[in-house]
């Protein structure tokens, strides 16, 4: 593992200013090159009906609108292109889904025409004036009542509502079962959410027919993939498409593919020749963006009396929503992988089965299928401390995998690298003085207080950092050169989307060459750069993008040792680097600065050996420079114990957080500044999620909560002040030695607040309430108990 001392000028963020100062540009910023037309308004056409025939499109009024250049429905831009990618797993039945919606829309929101106009004001007028004529069709919204033999079918061809039926798991499981004391059951309902960014969708695409290059500006988490797309859709070689990322106002998981609308301004801009941009509302955001979670599971858990978790059973039935898309049904099955979480439990049997429903389909949020299994994991371990009368934090330090364990292998059959799970809950019981507010909540009770005090705790498990390299695909590749003037330039492929990169990778390099971060410039956000990523998703970054800034820093830094050694005559092995300066061991005053040896390298570039082209690109490496690339044998797993104190108003059923503890272990921690405000970010919606968020639909597929005041997020003043400390257990997987932490919010809040608003309501004989907890929920759960 490489040792690396950051200097102090980067320990704040380097990417703010612009931010902070109104320099910076999002999408609907942006405008043409000069010498380009002004930007068309893409406006999109979309469905009111959850289930129907589309009998008739009608495009003329909205074409007799002034500013109006152009209309079209759906058959006449996708019938013949291509459908939309989605990775197969074993079973599936296979959506065949294009662009736009032809024939028959299956969500309410389904985009089905669109229209050009001058601005985006006219395009939305001529927008309103498309008539189409619907044959509505019953519609199923509750992925339990898709299973029923009568229920309405999405797909009459497949016969079934069911996309596919998935059996995993390891160990004997009916030897555990056997062995039990004692068997729990519970069933938890994990709901919809919106990912709701800051920023909704947003692109903005030119065709250039002299040259045969289209320019993309985009608002991705995934540009090389997005690169890859248009380029599928559009018949185009990737070298003649430019993808640039802008400012991204927020992702969460929901910007790492092309969910359709996207593809048809890139092929509306070839055909019109005119730029065209396509920003999507809030309304559209809320109604026809990709949703996370919607599973429900049915637990069985097989328990001996001491609170050892022998085996879990575990049915779960995953709301897919109308379509397969992108990595849908993977996510649904990936989170049976995960049921074994930081314990050690014999056995796991899980079955999967997803469902077709007339909802907008679902793709990975935050925490992606981790979030999912954490909440079984945890509130069953809250069941069975309830049950037997033992305490909630002593039933998992008897289950925990011991860190002597490690590497270790759990039953479903993925390999933790390392984790001092222990370690974390000790801390976060510290933090929080357990001791004290157990006592205090003793007191409470004891007195009648209406205000119910309740504690709960998560332990969890976070896979990070895996690289999802697929055949004949580049790795994870960066460049970092060193300039004339002594700087160093670091390019990466990544997509950045505010976590803070540019000051990551600069503290690397600045590490590497002993500099200050003034001296270190970081550019991505652009395809045509000589670096690759697949992606800014699965909090992998820094462990596979930022260790491949990591080696090519260090082969660089040893050809300028090699151009060093020549010049002044000595071995490389009696250099060192300092502020700029290559010196002698024990001779300070011989020395070249590394701007000095940037441009010999440049005259005689004979000095240093070629390095090969980008493969991403063919962009070729010039001057003092190394490209490196870098994939991990597996993913890093981090690990947390979060705890929550919160108090309930036993009259009006509100919960109010009284402290959150947070304590994560995401290997070797470079910034902690970069590591608290990714794990604030992440408790924030994990919070939304226990308390405030949920996407309903009625009984017809009508969705209710369209707007921000119908769909909950919490503000400022609704959160906590988190208490946060980091457990650094070393991941040996990759140089850096790093893991993620991005999403372990979202993984470790649900859990934590819904037992403690449980815990709190226990002297009522309350067992079991879904998430989110508002107060009127809370209050008739409450009611109902009383009664």
């Amino acid at each position: 593992m490489s040792e690396l001392h950051f200097p102090p000028d980067l320990e704040r963020r380097k990417e703010d200013y612009g931010l902070i100062t109104g320099q910076a540009h999002y999408v609907d910023d942006l405008r043409p090159p000069e010498g380009r037309p002004p930007a068309l308004y893409m406006a999109v056409v979309r469905s009111p009906y959850a289930h129907a025939e589309i009998k008739q499109i009608q495009l003329d009024a909205a074409l007799a609108l002034p500013g109006v250049v152009a209309a079209f429905e759906g058959a006449e831009l996708v019938s013949d292109m291509r459908t939309l990618d989605f990775v197969p797993v074993q079973g599936l039945q296979k959506t065949e889904r294009r662009p736009l919606a032809v024939g028959r829309v299956r969500y309410v929101g389904d985009p089905v025409a669109v229209v050009l106009a001058e601005s985006l004001y006219a395009a939305e007028d001529a927008r309103d004036q498309v008539e189409i004529d619907y044959a509505p069709l019953p519609a199923v919204t509750d992925p339990e009542a898709a299973l029923a033999t009568d229920a309405s079918l999405l797909y009459d061809e497949f016969g079934t509502n069911v996309a596919f039926s998935a059996q995993s798991g390891g160990g004997d499981i009916s030897s555990a079962f056997e062995q039990a004391d004692r068997v729990i059951r519970l069933r938890l309902v994990n709901q919809r959410l919106a990912p709701s960014s800051i920023e909704p969708r947003a692109c903005m695409f030119d065709y250039d027919p002299a040259s045969g290059e289209l320019t993309a500006w985009m608002s991705s988490q995934a540009i090389y993939r997005a690169r890859e797309t248009l380029a599928v859709f559009m018949n185009l070689d990737p070298a003649h498409i430019k993808v640039r990322n802008a400012e991204v106002g927020g992702a969460f998981g929901a910007k790492n593919a092309l969910l359709g609308e996207e593809i048809i301004v890139a092929a509306l801009a070839i055909k019109d020749g005119r730029p065209i941009k396509w920003i999507e509302s809030r309304s559209e955001n809320l109604q026809a963006q990709t949703q996370g979670r919607g599973q429900v599971n049915y637990i069985e858990a097989a328990v001996k009396n001491d609170g050892l978790l022998l085996g879990l059973k575990v049915h779960s039935i995953a709301d897919l929503g109308a379509f397969i898309f992108g990595v849908s049904a993977m996510i649904a099955q990936r989170t049976s992988s995960f049921l074994s979480g930081p314990y050690q439990i014999k056995a796991v049997d899980s079955q999967v089965v997803g469902v077709f429903t007339n909802k907008v389909p679902t793709a990975p949020y935050r925490g992606a299928g981790r979030p999912e299994a954490a909440y079984i994991l945890e509130r069953t371990m809250d069941r069975i401390a309830r049950e037997l009368n033992l305490d909630p934090a002593e039933v998992r330090l008897r289950n925990f995998i011991p860190k002597e364990a490690f590497p270790y292998t759990p039953v479903t059959g993925v390999r933790y690298d390392s984790g001092k799970y222990a370690a974390a809950l000790d801390r976060a019981l510290e933090l929080v003085d357990y001791t004290g507010y157990r006592a205090q909540q003793q007191e409470r009770r004891e007195t009648g207080n209406l205000k119910l005090l309740g504690i709960g705790l998560s332990s969890f498990i976070e896979l990070t950092g895996d690289s999802f390299t697929m055949p004949g695909a580049p790795r994870e590749s960066a460049t970092v050169g060193i300039r004339r003037d002594g700087s160093i330039l670091v390019q990466s492929g990544v997509a950045h989307n505010g976590q803070g990169h540019f000051t990551a990778f600069a503290q690397i390099a600045a590490s590497v060459f002993d500099l200050p971060g003034t001296q270190i410039e970081v550019r991505m956000n652009n395809a045509d750069l000589p670096g690759f990523s697949i992606g800014t998703f699965g909090s992998r970054v820094m462990q596979v993008a930022g260790s491949a800034v990591l080696l090519a820093a260090e082969a660089v830094r040893e050809k300028a040792l090699q151009v060093a050694g020549r010049t002044l005559e000595v071995s490389p092995a009696d250099l060192f680097i300092k502020n700029g300066q290559v010196m002698v061991r024990g001779v300070p005053m011989r020395s070249i600065g590394l701007g000095d040896l940037a441009r010999l390298v440049e005259e005689q570039p004979e000095l240093i050996e070629r390095e090969p082209p980008n493969p991403a690109n063919g962009t070729p490496i010039e001057g003092l420079a190394a490209w490196r690339d870098f994939a991990p044998q597996g993913p890093a797993y981090a690990s947390g114990t979060h705890i929550a104190v919160v108090e309930v108003d036993s009259e009006t059923g509100e919960v109010r957080i009284l402290k959150y503890i947070a304590v994560d272990d995401c290997g070797r921690v470079l910034n902690h500044y970069l590591a608290e405000a990714q794990i604030h970010g992440a408790l924030a919606q994990g919070i939304g999620q226990a308390l405030y968020e949920e996407v309903i639909y009625d009984q017809d597929g009508q969705l209710l909560t369209g707007t921000l005041l119908d769909y909950s997020l919490p503000i400022a003043k609704q959160l906590p002040d988190f208490v946060t400390d980091l457990v650094e257990t070393p991941s040996p997987l990759n140089p850096l030695g790093v893991k993620g932490v991005g999403e372990a919010g979202c993984i470790g809040a649900p859990p934590a607040i819904v037992n403690a608003v449980l815990d709190a309501l226990a002297p009522l004989g309350v067992e079991s309430i879904d998430m989110p907890l508002k107060p009127e929920k809370v209050w008739a759960v409450m009611e109902e108990a009383r009664r």
